[in-house]
């Protein structure tokens, strides 16, 4: 029998080999996560909380760059010639699942955009790789066990598995050119079920439903019902029952919003004319186009723009974004930070009831020492929970909206505002959802702010538009994309952003004082949580505490070691810090405090010349010359 203690002990293991891993339901492979196997962590403090909380949970690790072939069946006799049979035993793991199959673990080459297929390879042979995962000894699923075969269990991290051999590569190559047929599908066994007698009509009935929803005409749905009829109903319909069925559901209007959804026609859901596309001359662009967009957040957003405000789930950003919304109702600077112009703001919840707003708004305003009076009538609340819409349904309540009405329109949370029919880590579905935001910004003269989440595990490898969970034409999709990532110390994070129309924006610390986020310019914001194991992080800040410390870096010794008679160029000196292991940041942030205790003076250099630094002042009439 496996103890809750087996299951935690080898998930930890996992994850220690670069394994990411995520819980499923006690003897079942269903995830037990809010975004399945999007969730999954290397995480060691993650993966103990969900174990501690499902403490029988199956142990699931994603296929993403895998290849594994999952033979079903003990009987099953696949590949057949013994050569390549040799040639799977050579795999760097093999797991036996409960049914006597065997699941084959590859390192997945590069270049290789294989994806998921069921009984294409050969009957009962199904490949997981992107967008795949599978359950890994020791999971339990109808009271047996998965185990790994003698010799071949997973004990190397993921570049050490070997790739395919060749001849399964050429097969795997085949499949990702080949389009599925209804062979293929039906072969699958979860994606065309047999529909028996006693089912027929209702189900026939769901799927012409389905169909018509979407505007498919009467023509179009008889002949897919046919042919379904033909293919899965034992025994089939007559032809003249199954058009009965199809000519029923063929007297019902589309659905408006689920047909443009269909059909791409976001100018429909707009009710707008689209564009007449013709080029500009640069003449005529420059001339039309003198000036960017107004901003309203300076820094970071301007009239008509879009941006991501996005951090883990429960750290905070919702708060921040109130904030966010008090500093433009109010026309102050954000954060002491981004000045803001004043105008109203239209929060748009779908995760809060009314009460939670009504509670929470008030409190981040006191914080601010801001009244009532002076924002009640510029912060305006829609809570939609209970009374969900996504983003195209909102499409004739935004057109309702007079133009101009609102500075900045915040949407919280994004994911709820996904249709039901669209995966937000499709690219394509994801660049469509942002054109319509888009055009919801045009037509009401307004930005939009979109809170959302990342993936689960630590962030702190990644590049800033590489943080958000789904497709990544989110960040690229709008004008700001800002982040909040964990400092390592507690209870503080690292605001960054990537923004098109302005400068660079500088990272900053953000210390948590409920209820709201301050700035902590004490604090280096390149020091982000660690993604090493707790464990390891332990043993690491033991040995620190155990060696000399180094010296502290305060504005008179930078001044002392950088800054000397003869005038040096910023980027001189900032290369030289950096040679000591010193930031970027920490080095700016020294120099300008060094020139505010005069201890090093600004040279000016001649025109479209860098400014220089020395520890004297400049001679009248001499320029630097660095």
């Amino acid at each position: 029998m496996v103890t809750p203690a087996e299951l935690l002990s080898a998930a930890l293991r996992y994850a220690e080999l670069g394994y990411r891993v995520f819980p499923c339901a006690p003897s079942g492979k269903a995830p037990l996560t809010e975004h399945g196997f999007h969730d999954a962590t290397t995480d060691q403090e993650e993966i103990e909380r969900w174990w501690t909380q499902h403490p029988n949970a199956n142990i699931g690790i994603p296929a993403a760059g895998l290849v594994v072939i999952d033979i079903d069946g003990e009987a099953n006799p696949w590949p057949g010639d013994p050569e390549r049979s040799a040639d799977l035993a050579q795999t760097g793991a093999m797991g036996l699942t409960p049914r006597g199959g065997r699941h084959y673990l590859f390192r997945r080459p590069a270049g290789k955009s294989w994806r998921c297929t069921e009984s294409r390879l050969a009957p009962h042979v199904d490949t997981r790789t992107d967008g795949g995962y599978i359950l890994v000894p020791p999971s339990v699923v109808e009271g047996r066990a998965y185990r790994w075969a003698p010799g071949l269990e997973l004990d190397g991290p993921p570049d050490s598995l070997p790739e395919p051999p060749s001849w399964l590569v050429g097969l795997l190559n085949s499949l990702a050119q080949e389009t599925p047929t209804l062979a293929h599908v039906a072969a699958g066994g979860g994606q065309a079920n047999p529909i028996p007698e006693g089912q027929r009509n209702a189900t026939l009935a769901r799927l012409g439903g389905n169909m018509r929803r979407v505007g498919m005409t009467l023509a179009e749905i008889a002949a897919a019902l046919l042919q379904t009829n033909k293919d899965r109903c034992f025994p089939p319909l007559s032809p003249r029952e199954v058009e009965r069925i199809a000519a029923s559901v063929a007297r019902y209007e589309p659905d408006q919003i689920a047909t443009a959804m269909a059909e791409g026609h976001w100018d429909q859901l707009m009710q707008v004319q689209a564009p007449q596309l013709a080029p500009v001359s640069l003449a005529d662009l420059v001339a039309r186009y003198p000036d960017l967009r107004r901003p309203v957040i300076h820094g970071l957003l301007r009239q008509g723009e879009t941006m991501n405000v996005i951090s883990a789930p429960k750290i905070g950003k919702s708060w921040l974004v109130t904030d966010l919304a008090l500093a433009v109702a109010t026309g102050r600077p954000w954060l002491d930070t981004f000045a803001c112009e004043a105008g109203d703001v239209l929060i748009i919840d779908n995760e809060l009831h009314g009460e939670t707003s009504a509670n929470r708004i008030p409190k981040v305003a006191a914080a601010r020492q801001i009244g009532l009076g002076d924002v009640g009538g510029h912060v305006f609340v829609q809570n939609l929970r209970g009374h969900w819409q996504d983003i195209f349904s909102l499409g004739p309540y935004f057109r309702s909206l007079d133009p101009g009405r609102f500075r900045v329109i915040i949407l919280d949370a994004m994911y709820r505002f996904m249709p039901k029919e669209m995966d937000e880590n499709d690219n394509g579905t994801m660049a469509n959802v942002y054109n319509a935001i888009d055009r919801y910004a045009d037509l009401l003269g307004c930005c939009f702010v979109l809170i959302h989440h990342t993936s689960k595990g630590n962030q702190s490898g990644k590049a800033i538009t590489d943080v958000g969970a789904g497709a990544g034409s989110q960040s690229r999709a709008t004008d700001t994309h800002l982040i909040l990532r964990p400092h390592e110390e507690d209870d503080v994070v690292v605001l960054e952003a990537a923004v098109r129309s302005w400068p660079p924006v500088l990272p900053r610390c953000l210390r948590w004082a409920f209820p709201v986020w301050t700035p902590a310019d004490d604090l280096d914001p390149t020091l982000l949580r660690s993604e090493r194991p707790r464990r390891a992080r332990k043993a690491e800040a033991d040995a620190d505490e155990a060696e000399q410390p180094e010296p502290t870096w305060d504005a008179e010794r930078f001044a002392a070691t950088f800054v000397t008679g003869k005038p040096k160029t910023r980027d001189a000196i900032l290369a030289e810090a950096n040679a000591v292991g010193l930031s970027d940041w920490k080095a700016e942030r020294l120099l300008r405090r060094a020139e505010g205790l005069s201890l090093v003076h600004r040279w000016a250099s001649g025109r479209n010349r860098p400014s220089a630094y020395a520890n004297v002042p400049q001679p009248a009439n001499e320029e630097a010359d660095p």
